[in-house]
């Protein structure tokens, strides 16, 4: 696990007695909503406002059933913010070089048990508004418990509802190739156009959630990976 992870957030206004519950809202992606901090956004990373502050285990970013939104986007996956459990170094990374006003997100598909709490923060009636609110509340150092994550958990990914994001500063939505590699991930057609695609994807919602192992999710990571590798291959090359 990367040193420089030091926990996961979760604010709330709720009193929670067993677990957080995934969302049942109908314009975010159905998970449970973290803030990753590390030692680059401690400082500079947005909580959401609410009144208790719950951080939990590191360890739990070893599990797979989850996606890192680098910026908040209500949980949708979209190709140029959206990360996977695979690529949780790079998005460490890129938070060492972004020190913007913006919220990450992690996302977890299925409910996470308190056992993984370590340290639970009541901010009463501080202001969310101080200027150095993480400096004050927020520890800087690691923490993990001896809950053991569940590694066997699939993550689900055949979710394709980014067109429905309604909040500030929307993304391009992800392009055809992407989808492709989604149809191919959701057995689905990849002759069908993009918005074809979609409504298939959306259409198997809850038969792939609740049966994840259909999810061809090695293929996927495979055509996402060698993407990224040959982008990347093509950024060294332009700039020799």
């Amino acid at each position: 696990m990367n040193e420089n992870i030091l926990y996961l957030v979760h604010m709330t206004d709720n009193n929670i007695t067993k677990c957080l519950r995934k969302s049942t809202e109908d314009d975010q992606f159905p998970g449970v909503y973290f803030s990753l901090i590390t030692k680059y956004n401690l400082k500079y990373e947005t909580l959401f406002p609410a009144k208790t502050c719950l951080i939990f285990s590191k360890q739990l970013l070893e599990q797979q059933n989850y996606h890192i939104n680098f910026v908040d986007y209500n949980g949708f996956i979209n190709e140029s913010n959206t990360y996977f459990p695979w690529e949780l170094d790079r998005v460490v990374k890129k938070l060492k070089s972004h020190k913007g006003d913006f919220t990450n997100e992690v996302v977890f598909h299925d409910n996470i048990s308190l056992d993984y709490l370590c340290f639970k923060i009541t901010l009463n009636d501080i202001s969310s508004n101080i200027t150095n609110l993480n400096e004050l509340i927020l520890p800087k150092y690691e923490m993990y418990n001896d809950t053991k994550p569940n590694k066997t958990i699939l993550p689900f990914y055949c979710y394709a509802k980014e067109n429905e994001y309604t909040g500030i500063n929307p993304k391009k939505l992800s392009s055809n190739s992407f989808y492709k590699k989604m149809a191919i991930m959701c057995n689905i057609d990849t002759k069908l156009t993009r918005d074809e695609i979609i409504e298939k994807i959306n259409e198997k919602i809850d038969e792939l959630n609740n049966n994840r192992e259909k999810q061809k999710l090695k293929a996927f990571k495979f055509l996402v990976e060698a993407d990224k590798t040959k982008s990347r291959s093509s950024t060294k090359i332009r700039t020799i």
